[in-house]
Order: C-alpha cells, then structure tokens, then sequence
C-alpha cells in the first residue's frame, strides 16, 4: 500500500502510466490490475487456499482471453512483424508459466504465496510496461495513414 494515497502499487500504476487510449485494451489492462490487487489483498498464507485459487484461476480466463483481444489489435495496426512476433512469445511464455504454475499446484508442490505473486506481477505490470506500453504508437501511425 502506498500510504500516501491509500492505493496499492498496481492501482496507482495503472491510473498513471499505463492507459493506452484504445478503450477495450484499457478496460481489460484494469481489470487484470484489479484481479493483482485481489491476489495480493488475501490474507491466507497458503497458495492452495480457496479464494487466493479462485482468483488466480479466473486471472488466467482473464489474460488467456486479453491475449486474444490485444493480439488481433496488434495484427491490425502497423507494428513491425519482428516485433509483433517477440509480443506474441511473451505472451505464450506466460501462458506456459501459468499453465506450469496450476499443474505444479495440482501436483501438491508447496509454492509460496509471495512467489505466485512476484511471477503474477511480472505477467501483469512488467508484461504491461515492458510490451503493451508500445502499442500505442503503432495505433496511432496506422490512425494518422
């Protein structure tokens, strides 16, 4: 929590820097920010336990389906193929890291609350920064054409 303003990391983040003008994209960008933030507010120290499962379960519907959405606007726009392509494999490497996360949970391995959240991070906000915050100038080239 930032005590400041009494929000966490994500949703401050997300408010800020991460709106990318396409109304469809920023409205699933906030709702996998919102499910972080519910990860993140349950108090079980277990990663097994019921609600911190369910969530992290409807998370991956969420970002398998935003997956979907984000890379027919990427195909669309005028992103260079090479780095259309290295958007896509991250994309599929975090669905490989989830997939492997849940078969690991099934198989009774004991994984740490904290670090189901670092690896949910990293596929939520870095993913976000790191790729999603590009989209925007190709929308807007292939706008202006």
């Amino acid at each position: 929590m930032n005590s400041e303003r009494g929000q966490s990391t994500s949703e401050q983040t997300m408010n800020r820097d991460l709106l990318l003008g396409l109304p469809e994209i920023d409205s699933e960008h906030r709702a996998l920010f919102a499910q972080l933030d519910r990860l993140i507010g349950k108090p079980q120290s277990h990663s097994v336990a019921e609600p911190f499962s369910e969530i992290l379960s409807q998370l991956g519907r969420q970002i398998d389906a935003h997956f979907v959405s984000e890379e027919s606007l990427l195909k669309a726009c005028d992103m260079p193929p090479e780095e259309l392509a290295e958007h896509m494999s991250a994309h599929e490497e975090i669905l490989e890291q989830y997939t492997r996360l849940n078969l690991d949970l099934m198989a009774g391995k004991a994984i740490g609350q904290q670090s189901i959240l670092k690896m949910v991070r990293g596929w939520i906000v870095d993913h976000v920064h790191q790729y999603d915050s590009r989209i925007r100038q190709y929308v807007s080239l292939s706008e202006e054409q």
